[in-house]
């Protein structure tokens, strides 16, 4: 009857998977989110530096269609601890959604963490500084799904259990659908999906490439932020 009870509960958190968030720092989110443009003659520079979560793929997509019927290659700077895995699943089908050429980069000293990933492997470009860096982790419970558990009648051990098991499903997810796209090496994400297991793991875009990763396809210098 436990175990009966247990997978009820399991039921009802997988409902809210789609909510499950890679970890980015606290604070106002809106008060920290910077979306700059700059014209260049060749090329539109979206630049994006904030947490993914609302309003980013509004603001994101909404740029995109300001430049919808200009001839310049557009290019999305991004600078971002991540957030939001939802959230970050608009934003890339924003930028896959418009009928044009969108690049993105990373420039040197920038930080493309979690959810951000997702979203930079959108781009049909996708460039980096080779002092840029990429952090990859495993996917977190938001608070709504924590505190569904919270309030399930079983013990702190089960509620563990129930946890990890969610935890690990919504990070193979991510990795398989979110990541595992176009040019990403196979092997090489078996083997990240394995030494993230309860840590962050930081690379630079450097040795994102020399590891064969296919996760960065250029490397260009840039002079930073």
């Amino acid at each position: 009857m436990r175990l009966l009870k247990a997978l009820g509960i399991l039921g009802a958190v997988l409902l809210v998977w789609w909510s499950f968030q890679w970890p980015s720092d606290s604070g106002d989110v809106a008060s920290r989110q910077i979306l700059s443009i700059r014209e260049e003659p060749e090329r539109i520079v979206l630049g994006w530096s904030g947490p993914v979560q609302e309003p980013m793929s509004e603001r994101i997509g909404a740029a995109l269609d300001r430049y919808r019927s200009d001839p310049r290659r557009l290019v999305l700077l991004l600078n971002s601890p991540g957030g939001s895995i939802h959230h970050g699943r608009l934003v890339a089908a924003a930028i896959r959604g418009r009928d044009r050429t969108i690049d993105t980069l990373v420039e040197r000293a920038g930080v493309c963490a979690s959810m951000c990933v997702p979203i930079f492997l959108a781009g049909e470009r996708r460039m980096a500084d080779p002092e840029a860096y990429f952090m990859f982790h495993e996917a977190s419970l938001t608070s709504n799904a924590r505190d569904g558990l919270n309030r399930q009648e079983i013990g702190e051990a089960e509620k563990e259990v129930l946890s990890r098991i969610v935890k690990t499903a919504a990070t193979d997810d991510l990795f398989r659908y979110d990541i595992g796209i176009r040019g990403v090496s196979a092997a090489w994400l078996a083997v990240m999906r394995k030494r993230i297991a309860g840590r962050d793991v930081w690379m630079s875009a450097r040795q994102l490439v020399d590891e064969g990763s296919g996760i960065v396809d250029n490397l260009v210098r840039t002079s930073g932020r």
